[in-house]
């Protein structure tokens, strides 16, 4: 009894240190099995432009199968040991500057088009066999011209009187898409019954690098009546014009603003002003001026003397 009831105790033993050493191995084998360790890919990409992406990877013992790059789940590219591309819209590659090696990928693509190009980029990453391990990342990628310029105001005066109508134009910069503006007042949005739309669009596009590229204009007609001013006979007023661009992810293109201050005053105000600047002003006489000319080199000269 005490001989099998041994056995059956070792038994248990080596199947459980069996089971352990599996355990590990497999731990040992994820751990040092195929990882894609990096992928960089821009956010927005100029089409006038080459794109770049990289694929970096750590094969972790095995050996690499092969890279492949897709564009919204369609394989566009295959590289290593043999590069293939297949044919995908928007997505032209150029095959002298793309390489691929044991632990990365590079992959160029020239002749972009914001319409095509546009998309969800994979690089994904395959062992051989036994393990036939996949690994792969995404990243979007827009294509776009962004505006290198702030907003332009134009037409903004520095001083305006209660009842007077700002009237008034936003400029965007030039961009692809184009870009948006709107107005804000006392960083308030202006309602659109302030807002129209220019006459003339003939010098809002333009050409740059065989892209077209466009710019958004929009006037403001805008009452300074004393609900803008609170009913104050003095009040500085912020006007700003913010542009955007398409439907672009603000957390990596942020809008860009151009703020200017001006002053609303009442007429009342003004002509008090007036008469307070008209009493200093009329009050230095000639004569005095005369005086003070003559006196201070005088002074200058005895005090001089004296201590000589």
């Amino acid at each position: 009894m005490n001989v099998e009831h041994m056995s059956r105790k070792v038994f248990k033993a080596i199947f459980f240190s069996v089971k352990i050493g599996f355990v590990a191995f497999a731990m040992f084998v994820g751990c040092t099995g195929l990882r894609l360790t990096n992928m960089t890919a821009p956010v927005v990409q100029d089409p006038k432009e080459d794109m770049k992406f990289y694929c970096e990877y750590d094969m972790g013992g095995e050996e690499l199968y092969a890279v492949k790059w897709y564009k919204d789940d369609m394989n566009s590219f295959a590289g290593n040991p043999n590069s293939v591309e297949f044919q995908v819209k928007g997505v032209h590659v150029d095959s002298r500057r793309t390489h691929c090696e044991d632990s990365s990928c590079t992959l160029y693509l020239n002749n972009l088009s914001r319409t095509f190009s546009s998309g969800a980029y994979r690089c994904e990453v395959s062992s051989e066999a036994p393990a036939f391990r996949l690994a792969s990342q995404t990243h979007n990628v827009s294509i776009a011209v962004l505006p290198k310029q702030n907003p332009h105001i134009e037409g903004l005066s520095e001083n305006y009187l209660i009842g007077d109508f700002l009237n008034i134009s936003c400029i965007s910069g030039l961009g692809d898409p184009k870009p948006t503006v709107s107005w804000y007042i006392n960083k308030n949005p202006v309602d659109n019954k302030y807002i129209r739309e220019p006459t003339s669009k003939t010098s809002l596009i333009h050409e740059e690098g065989g892209v077209i590229l466009q710019r958004s204009s929009l006037q403001l007609h805008f009452p300074l009546d004393r609900e803008v001013t609170k009913n104050k006979e003095f009040a500085t007023i912020e006007v700003a014009c913010i542009q955007t661009v398409g439907d672009l992810n603000p957390a990596f293109v942020p809008s860009r603003v151009t703020k200017k201050d001006i002053v609303v005053s009442s007429e009342h105000r003004l002509v008090k002003n007036q008469k307070l600047y008209g009493f200093f002003s009329n009050n230095v006489h000639t004569t005095d001026m005369n005086f003070f000319l003559l006196f201070f080199p005088t002074c200058s000269i005895i005090c001089v003397l004296i201590i000589m």
